[in-house]
């Protein structure tokens, strides 16, 4: 054999085994958000992960990356991890357009553009052959391969770029994308406090029984008139039914803003009523709850005259209603862990603020209760309904409204008064309104 056709065979062998480096290089660099997707359409979700997971450490700042890799997670029931990309996504700015920071292999500094297309599907014209021995070997042409399409804001250029060897970071995420997101959090957060599997539990607050003025002249009318009121002992819970007891209970969350240990929101009165039953308790009628709330104190709060933000959990200057007060801080957004502020005297939290609390009492519609009210032990109107749900509830009478008390985090201040009387109907579900369960022999 000559010594040309032995240098011909090292060469192919060379080629061969650069080429066949190559390959493996390029496959190990060309894991895509296309391939990442693919293995979680087909179910295969631990490889999503694994493909998303490396994408992440070259783009961490990427919420589309954030947004599938969230996903994924999910999937795998990994609810604390899933939540802590959605919280990453949330802390980023909202993007105006679709403004990137482009950077390529060729340019020291990255490239202000806006992105146009993330997949268009070319041959990369400028892709590193390797030409060595090409006198003995032919290589076949490259096929399509996923490029970006961008504008370049400082030349005025549209301009493909090939993904494998170009970065882009987004300025920030859309509108309709942070809304989804936000959505898509909640239910994590649902997910994660079921597997948490906490056992519900209550702590009760003993109540000397006692008589009191019920009402207020300083109020609406239907806090009038101020009649005196006897009650036999009772007992009521401490705080507001949390999430995640009602959530143990219930097997669902209905609430909007979630968390553990935040009050259950946009409950209706039949389910607390049910929740209370569950527990072996009942809900509070509206005599008991505004006379724990007062504390035998007889102001307009049991606090004081004043409110300065450390009292209760109410509208306030980061609430985002027009009732807001712009010139106290409570410190949260809208509803807070239950027991974040002071209690009152009987050693009750938040029966003032945070959310509104269903009693057991019917709100009287066509005449004044309070001017018809028996001293003792009041059950409110139509006390023989109470055990009615659903339709039965309404059609044959005219009474559908159920009273709440106590204020919430998106209502003013004046709502924070003991004697404050609001109403809605039986099966409402609002953010503002949760409750507490209450035990005695009352109704």
């Amino acid at each position: 054999m000559s010594n040309k056709v032995l240098a011909i065979i090292f060469a192919i062998v060379f080629v061969m085994t650069v080429k066949g480096a190559e390959v493996v290089s390029a496959s190990e660099n060309s894991t895509s958000l296309d391939e990442g997707e693919k293995a979680f359409s087909l179910g295969k979700y631990q490889e999503a992960e694994t493909v998303f997971g490396a994408l992440l450490e070259k783009e961490p700042d990427n919420y589309i990356l954030l947004r599938a890799q969230a996903h994924t997670k999910i999937k795998l029931e990994k609810y604390a991890d899933a939540e802590k990309l959605l919280d990453k996504i949330l802390a980023m700015p909202l993007a105006r357009g679709r403004n990137i920071r482009l950077y390529t292999e060729d340019s020291a500094e990255p490239l202000e553009a806006e992105l146009v297309d993330e997949n268009v599907m070319v041959v990369d014209r400028f892709a590193k052959n390797n030409d060595a021995f090409s006198e003995f070997i032919k290589e076949e042409p490259a096929g399509p391969v996923p490029h970006y399409r961008v504008f370049l804001k400082k030349t005025g250029e549209m301009k493909i770029f090939p993904k494998s060897r170009t970065r882009i970071q987004h300025s920030g995420i859309p509108a309709a994308t942070r809304d989804k997101i936000v959505v898509l959090k909640k239910e994590v957060m649902k997910k994660n406090i079921s597997t948490r599997q906490v056992k519900a539990e209550v702590e009760l607050v003993a109540i000397a029984g006692g008589c009191f003025q019920m009402g207020s002249k300083l109020g609406d009318s239907d806090e009038q008139p101020v009649h005196k009121v006897c009650l036999s002992p009772f007992s009521m819970a401490k705080y507001e039914v949390r999430q995640k007891y009602y959530q143990s209970v219930m097997g669902y969350n209905p609430s909007q803003n979630v968390g553990g240990d935040l009050p259950v929101d946009s409950v209706s009165w039949e389910a607390a009523r049910d929740y209370c039953k569950k527990m072996g308790l009942r809900l509070p009628t509206e005599a008991e709850w505004e006379y724990a709330a007062r504390g035998g104190t007889q102001g307009e709060y049991y606090w004081g005259s004043t409110m300065t933000g450390k009292e209760a959990n109410f509208c306030d200057s980061s609430c985002y209603l027009n009732d807001r007060d712009s010139n106290v801080t409570d410190g949260f957004e809208n509803s807070a862990p239950v027991g974040s502020f002071p209690p009152n005297p009987f050693g009750l939290h938040d029966m003032s603020g945070n959310v509104g609390e269903w009693v057991q009492d019917w709100m009287a519609i066509n005449e004044n209760y309070f001017a018809l009210s028996p001293e003792e032990n009041p059950r409110g109107p139509r006390a023989e309904l109470d055990t009615c749900s659903g339709v039965d509830c309404v059609g044959a009478f005219s009474i559908t409204q159920k009273v709440y008390r106590g204020g919430a985090w998106n209502q003013g201040i004046s709502a924070m008064r003991s004697a404050n009387r609001k109403d809605a109907h039986f099966q409402l579900k609002a953010e503002g309104t949760g409750f507490r369960c209450a035990a005695g022999q009352n109704p």
